[in-house]
């Protein structure tokens, strides 16, 4: 009965036999191309995944990720060490304003000073040394949030605006060409 409808047709069964023979001669060659890729694949694959020292893929993967691990263990040990330089920062002494001056109208050479040592947060001492021909007398005021509770004198306001960059640097140099000695003939 399968016959008669190709024979209705005019195809005959030897037409039918050598068709069917070619498209498995076609399929065998298909099958023997995809396995030729195949291979050359695993070929490629096997020589990606093994080194040159014959170290595997895998091992290559996981060496990265415990170094990775490493970096990200350092990272954090280095901020916490930041964060612990900051913190001590924070108490020392990182502003500086210094004031020569002559103390005694009597002395040149701007032998007395006024030195301003603050930390970040505007805290710390002014020290001033007033040098006279008698002696050299030197004290310490503590300051806190800018302010201190003895009164400052001009020298003494003047370094701490400097060491707080607060305009004092070109006060600073305005009083120092007021007080040079001029020199005339």
């Amino acid at each position: 009965m399968g016959a008669d409808i190709f024979e209705s047709f005019g195809i005959g069964t030897d037409l039918i036999v050598i068709v069917l023979a070619a498209l498995v001669i076609i399929q065998f060659i298909l099958i023997f191309v995809l396995l030729s890729k195949t291979s050359k694949l695993n070929k490629r694959l096997t020589r990606f995944t093994t080194g040159n020292d014959g170290a595997n893929l895998e091992q290559v993967i996981m060496k990265r990720f415990s170094e990775i691990r490493q970096v990200v263990k350092n990272e954090k040990n280095q901020n916490n060490e930041i964060k612990a330089i900051n913190d001590k920062f924070l108490t020392t002494f990182c502003k500086i304003g210094l004031v020569k001056y002559d103390a005694f109208k009597e002395m040149s050479g701007k032998l007395s000073f006024s030195l301003a040592l603050l930390t970040e947060n505007h805290d710390g001492i002014i020290i001033t040394s007033m040098h006279s021909r008698e002696g050299c007398f030197t004290y310490c005021k503590e300051v806190t949030n800018e302010e201190s509770y003895y009164i400052l004198s001009e020298e003494e306001r003047l370094a701490l605006n400097v060491a707080m960059g607060t305009d004092g640097a070109e006060k600073a140099a305005r009083e120092r060409e007021e007080r040079k000695p001029e020199i005339g003939f």
